[in-house]
């Protein structure tokens, strides 16, 4: 059993050229069926669900098209939370990480100079938790977003399918 991951990557190879991924992707978006929306670009392909359906757990789909000597593309997909949401997410896990040391620093100040040792060793137990909350959230909106992350794959693959006509 694979460990969960924050950010779940997959890979895959298509027999299609990154221009005919592209050419798919472009017009599945265009016919604006279901909850997907996207943008292409020559080598890369962002899906994101679309703001009507969105929550703050939504995900968002990050793909990288590799043009394979054999004609084929390989396709690296990366699922996230919107970027605005990754970016504080990241910056909450920065502040509990500093504020962590600062109260590893102050539980040894206090040890060193018999102060008092229970305060700081709570205040870094608090730290050390937060950060631990908040690194299970991104978890915890991964269960919550899966239904959606399905939708994203399958939008892909369904688009793939096509002959794009």
């Amino acid at each position: 059993m694979s460990r969960p991951r924050a950010r779940p990557r997959f890979s895959f190879e298509s027999p299609l050229t990154p221009e005919q991924v592209n050419a798919r992707v472009r017009v599945r978006l265009a016919r604006h069926e279901g909850v997907v929306e996207g943008s292409v670009h020559p080598r890369t392909i962002n899906l994101w669900v679309r703001p009507a359906e969105r929550h703050l757990w939504s995900p968002h789909l990050d793909l990288q098209l590799v043009e394979l000597p054999s004609k084929g593309t390989r396709l690296d997909g990366l699922f996230a939370p919107h970027p605005q949401i990754w970016t504080a997410f990241v910056a909450v896990q920065a502040l509990f990480g500093l504020l962590s040391i600062a109260a590893a620093v102050l539980l040894y100040s206090q040890v060193t100079l018999n102060g008092r040792v229970l305060e700081a060793a709570v205040g870094l137990a608090v730290m050390l938790v937060g950060g631990g909350l908040a690194y299970g959230a991104a978890y915890v909106g991964q269960g919550f977003g899966s239904e959606q992350m399905y939708e994203l794959r399958a939008f892909l693959d369904a688009a793939l399918r096509e002959d794009g006509s």
